[in-house]
């Protein structure tokens, strides 16, 4: 009886072998199709290839990609699909080229409404490197992704590392996340906000955004090299009603809690739904400072309910922006103070509003930190935000 169970024993045994931990090196949530925004392709792509260039935050050893069709209404098909490296001016380097596949296939179907995973390949990357992603779409595609800056080509060029009569115009960009294994991080901390979070205003080649330098910063730490930083940011977004992307409350699941490998989450979520709605049309979705409180509670809810560790920003100051008044100025003073007062409820509390006050006029972002729109951060300003961040984020610790 021994003998028969032995073997069964070691099946049991081999089968238990603990899988690759996956972890975000690079986030882009989707949008949606946007066909009308300025300097976009503005009509569908037909048998064209599209290259995309995306950048691991962080180190790894085994690379696949997060393709999205989550918001399209219908399958999305795609008849190749490559990756490779780049260089410092961003220019293919030769013999990097490597082709993807889906369940070992090079061609894929995407259901409507869902993401994609390619294959696992062997792609050491280092943090920072940057390389294009590339896929063709065989028919006429409306793909609800993002719009970005990408490369369009006629035909299918998945193969060939330099492209052919492409164009550079900003269209959809399907790629929504690279995933590593084999880094040697362990806490993986999703930046989820808007514009601000995004990196609206910074020297985007230099991934300059607040979540951007968070990550150099954590690196460059002996404390902080256990971290991942996910930047899940939409500009434009708001909490409550739909904008740019769906709302806060509607994306939290898919941008937040379905990240691999994520351990906290920083909320910086708010400003876009304070700012006065000036259509009327629209009037019904100014929200009360009650109703930012509301989302705020649901969103930190929902992440305890899933094992997170949840820390809050204050929202910045916006004085003079295109939207400010003083109705929405109490807003805003008003969430903050609710968020500093009920600290205790979360794991740890940013205060940038504090960091970023110009010297006695509390209601306005510091000048020399902003590009001059009162709402946005310049590149400076994201660094003073990343460097208020960073203390927080380390007193959080590395154990597991």
């Amino acid at each position: 009886m021994r003998a028969l169970l032995a073997p069964v024993a070691a099946l049991l045994l081999v089968g238990a072998v603990a899988p690759d931990r996956w972890i975000a090196a690079w986030t882009a949530p989707p949008i949606g199709y946007e066909p009308k925004i300025r300097d976009a392709l503005g009509r569908p792509y037909r048998d064209e290839t599209v290259r995309q260039v995306v950048r691991a935050g962080i180190a790894g050893r085994t690379l696949r990609i997060r393709l999205s069709n989550e918001l399209g209404d219908v399958p999305l098909s795609l008849s190749g699909a490559s990756i490779v490296r780049l260089d410092a001016t961003g220019a293919p380097l030769p013999g990097s080229l490597r082709a993807l596949s889906f369940a070992g296939t090079r061609e894929v179907i995407i259901p409507a409404r869902a993401p994609y995973l390619s294959d696992p390949i062997e792609f050491p990357v280092a943090a920072g490197e940057r390389f294009a992603v590339t896929v063709h779409y065989a028919g006429e595609v409306e793909a609800a992704a993002r719009a970005q800056m990408v490369d369009v080509a006629p035909g299918n060029q998945t193969a060939s590392a330099v492209l052919i009569d492409a164009k550079r115009v900003r269209a959809s960009g399907i790629v929504s996340g690279v995933e590593v294994t084999g880094s040697r991080e362990n806490r993986v901390l999703v930046a989820f906000g808007d514009s601000i979070t995004e990196g609206a205003g910074a020297t985007q080649s230099k991934a300059m955004s607040w979540p951007d330098q968070l990550q150099r910063l954590l690196a460059a730490s002996p404390k902080g090299r256990c971290w991942a930083v996910a930047n899940a940011g939409i500009s434009g977004n708001r909490l409550l009603a739909n904008g740019r992307g769906p709302n806060a409350l509607a994306r939290f699941e898919r941008d937040v809690l379905s990240v691999p490998g994520v351990t906290h989450v920083v909320l910086l979520e708010g400003i876009n739904d304070i700012g006065k709605v000036r259509d009327p049309a629209r009037a019904h979705e100014q929200a009360s400072a009650a109703q930012i409180i509301a989302a705020h509670r649901q969103l930190l809810a929902r992440a305890k309910a899933a094992g997170l560790k949840v820390i809050v920003g204050t929202l910045l100051p916006y004085e003079g922006a295109a939207y400010a008044d003083a109705a929405g100025e109490q807003r805003r003073v008003a969430v903050n103070r609710w968020i500093r007062d009920n600290a205790r409820q979360y794991d740890a509390v940013i205060d940038f509003d504090a960091a970023m006050q110009e010297p006695g006029k509390p209601s306005v972002m510091r000048l020399a930190w902003q590009i001059g729109d009162h709402l946005h951060p310049n590149d400076a300003g994201y660094t003073a935000m990343a460097n208020t961040a960073l203390p927080v984020v380390l007193r959080q610790g590395c154990g597991r």
